[in-house]
């Protein structure tokens, strides 16, 4: 089986993110393969250094190429030029002088990965346009193409010189043309992250890094110098969409490596990927189908970035937990006194400013749909049982939950299996939905019992309901929230049984219970 296994592994890297399976470089004569350093002119030295060395997370170390060969580009686009490119060269200052880049206004790198390219992929193009629909930028695709194929671990080595080249270029711009590298923003993908993370290390003072779905392979488990780290730039936001270990095929990282970092869906299995696998190769041709169909998960956080630029009904919204399965079970929806627990995921995440200019990361989770624009309305309901003064029975069962809202409603099964509830016991529970439903006006709740003693297909079990709050967490807002008009008060008198609708209305004098 393992022989098979790598096998597989092997051809997928091929086609997306090689590791190839020879132990010797690839195409290396035997003076290169002993160089022990490279120096590049205005790039100065690189050498296989003992932090890039791991027998197992790191196994072929290699010098990267020269920069003929990587041959990076920076291709500029503004609001006045969005779809003519102006190449800036550091070297050739007059292609720097007149460039049509306004200093004022803030600069975004956009950078791939392995594999890619600007022809190729069509994502850069698409994320140029909606930065320059949403303001006016200066916007850079850095295409390094001539330095990325396989196999993997030789372009691992050649992003050193990549993230140098970025670097040089902001200090250029920087020299010429008055641009601030605080107001300069790396949006790196897969190897992309990594190489803002060298350019980064260089600048020193650099504005944000944000990475989508950081690559895995030769950089998890090495240490800050290899790989993207907080002190790479002021802030750095990172969405994690295929964090899978490689041996399961994921190719993104899962530890953190951001200020805050981003794990919709766990960061794994995205929703939609099974089926965009194949209708992909329909709606998008046949490279772009090729990709999807290799790395749906891993480009998704590339859809998550791009969604986020321009779309503003539903704002994508994390919140720090200690894992996914306390997400899912509603036990995280407080953004915290000072607002920290919570950020906003894309474009926005700098807007989250507890952390800045530090090396504290936090983890932040939502859900998402499978489908364009993928943010989905989540709720916290909260469901507090009574407990009465007489004599009564705790049960088991499941809730039902329908939220009416002034857009709609919907009909949510929040305790799919059952449990024992107690009397006196508060419940917690988080619902999604694509629908707006607007102010929530009403509750109903439906609970069915699981009781299979026969006394109760005659006395019905009953379940005495205090109060439910629903609180939306599409938005940041200091804990405690204001539970005003979010608070549904129940009859505790008045029992509930089993399979019977109750409405909860609004009424504020179940705050006191809270």
């Amino acid at each position: 089986m393992f022989p098979c296994k790598c096998i597989l592994i092997c051809l997928l890297f091929t086609l997306f993110i090689s590791l190839n399976c020879n132990a010797a470089p690839y195409n290396v004569s035997h003076l290169e393969a002993t160089k022990k350093e490279v120096c590049m002119k205005e790039l100065g030295c690189f050498s296989i250094t003992d932090d890039f060395k791991s027998l197992l997370h790191r196994p072929i170390n290699v010098l990267p190429h020269d920069r003929i060969t990587i041959n990076t580009r920076c291709l500029l686009y503004t609001k006045q030029n969005p779809k003519e490119a102006h190449h800036l060269i550091a070297s050739d200052r007059e292609s720097i002088e007149e460039a049509p880049l306004n200093p004022e206004h803030p600069v975004k790198f956009i950078v791939h990965g392995f594999m890619d390219s600007e022809l190729y992929g069509p994502w850069m193009l698409a994320m140029k346009d909606e930065f320059l629909v949403n303001g006016d930028y200066n916007v850079i695709i850095v295409d390094w193409s001539g330095g990325n194929k396989p196999p993997y671990y030789q372009a691992t080595a050649n992003t050193r010189v990549v993230g140098a080249e970025v670097a040089l270029m902001v200090q250029t711009l920087e020299k010429y043309k008055g641009i601030k590298r605080e107001d300069c923003h790396i949006i790196g993908h897969s190897l992309g992250s990594h190489i803002a993370g060298y350019a980064g290390a260089r600048l020193k003072t650099l504005g944000r890094i944000t990475g989508c779905d950081p690559a895995e392979p030769y950089f998890q488990n090495m240490p800050p110098s290899v790989r993207l780290d907080p002190t790479d730039a002021d802030f750095i936001d990172v969405i994690h969409s295929d964090a899978t270990d490689i041996m399961f095929i994921g190719f993104g990282m899962s530890h953190q490596v951001g200020h805050v970092d981003f794990y919709p869906n766990s960061g794994r299995n995205q929703p939609g990927c099974k089926t965009d696998k194949f209708k992909s190769f329909i709606t998008q041709g046949l490279n772009e189908g090729s990709r999807r169909f290799v790395s749906c998960n891993h480009q998704r956080s590339l859809d998550f970035m791009h969604h986020t630029i321009n779309y503003k009904k539903r704002t994508p919204v994390g919140y720090e937990c200690t894992d996914w399965k306390d997400f899912l079970d509603g036990k995280c929806a407080e953004c915290g006194k000072d607002t920290k627990r919570c950020a906003i995921m894309g474009i926005r995440a700098d807007e989250y400013k507890p952390l800045r200019n530090t090396s504290v990361q936090h983890s932040m989770y939502l859900k998402t749909s499978g489908k364009i624009p993928f943010w989905l309305y989540h709720y916290q309901v909260m469901v507090k049982l009574f407990k009465p003064r007489t004599l009564h029975k705790d049960v088991t069962g499941t809730f039902d939950v329908t939220l009416f809202g002034s857009k709609g409603d919907e009909l949510f099964h929040a305790q799919e299996e059952s449990i024992n509830l107690y009397h006196g016991a508060r419940y917690q529970y988080l619902v999604t939905t694509e629908k707006e439903l607007g102010e929530i006006k009403s509750v109903s709740l439906v609970w069915t019992s699981s009781s299979k003693n026969p006394i109760n297909i005659i006395r019905k079990p009953k379940l005495y309901v205090e109060y439910i709050a629903v609180i939306p967490m599409n938005v940041i807002e200091p804990t405690p929230r204001n539970m005003t008009d979010r608070v549904f008060c129940g009859k505790p008198d008045n029992p509930i049984p089993t399979k019977t609708i109750a409405t909860f209305h609004r009424d504020n004098k179940c705050l006191k219970y809270l």
